[in-house]
């Protein structure tokens, strides 16, 4: 693929400044095994097998939306024809080059997801993987402004999901792995933050959990999934929901 058709400028919604230092490095004790509570990381382990099994070694053209520090690029960018990770960590995107630079078609763009111009039919495959999709918002200083209305039609979502959806060929697959919304997966949630060193402030029964650092993660159910993917032109029977685990799905679109 021709990475000039790949520019900043869109003006969707999302998180427009930069991670600082020490959200970088919450973001990696997220990735890093050791702080991650049991279901999330069996979660993460199933999806990584159910993809593996049906593209690792595939010469396909692979955009991953939040590429953190590159760890799938590494398992699939070997066999890709391309492999675009998009992380709007400066740290994160560093550590991603690092890994990507004995990859032939490997490159990473860094920034918020929702600023980059992409031009159609250019993915085989699109990912957002390990509840990335549900972490895009739009920038709130009171947190009752994510009223149901708002989460069951994410602007955020919608701007950065469509316009990666559009550059999907005809047949190309988008997948997200989200959480389901459940106690269970609350209890789990907030776990995981303050395991991270975070402190959550939204109250118990919230839809989504939010913390003092900065960090949020919606819930979803099958309806409030639906909705948001419709605002992104994509209809029900498009979409197939893969059960990982108890607290999550993986997501799969068809175009």
């Amino acid at each position: 693929m021709n990475t000039e058709a790949i520019s900043f400028g869109l003006p969707f919604y999302g998180k427009g400044n930069e991670l600082g230092e020490y959200e970088a490095e919450s973001v990696q004790k997220t990735l890093d095994n050791s702080y991650v509570p049991a279901p999330i990381l069996e979660a993460r382990q199933v999806q990584d097998r159910l993809l593996e099994e049906r593209f690792k070694g595939l010469p396909l053209a692979i955009a991953d939306i939040g590429c953190g520090d590159g760890y799938h690029g590494e398992i699939f960018g070997p066999s890709a024809k391309s492999y675009h990770g998009f992380e709007i960590s400066s740290e994160m995107a560093r550590k991603a080059r690092e890994k990507f630079k004995h990859i032939e078609g490997a490159k990473v763009f860094e920034g918020d997801a929702s600023k980059f111009y992409l031009a159609p039919n250019t993915y085989d495959v699109v990912w957002s993987l390990y509840f990335t999709a549900g972490n895009f918002r739009g920038e709130f200083a009171d947190l009752s402004d994510y009223t149901d209305d708002y989460l069951d039609k994410n602007p955020a979502f919608i701007g950065i999901i469509g316009n990666f959806f559009r550059s999907l060929k005809v047949g190309g697959k988008l997948f997200m792995c989200v959480y389901k919304d459940s106690p269970l997966t609350e209890a789990t949630q907030r776990t995981f933050y303050k395991q991270t060193g975070q402190t959550v402030l939204t109250p118990l029964g919230s839809r989504f959990v939010a913390t003092k650092e900065n960090f949020w993660s919606v819930r979803w159910t099958e309806a409030s999934m639906l909705s948001n993917l419709r605002a992104c032109g994509i209809e029900a029977d498009q979409v197939s929901f893969n059960e990982l685990n108890e607290i999550s799905w993986l997501v799969e679109v068809t175009k």
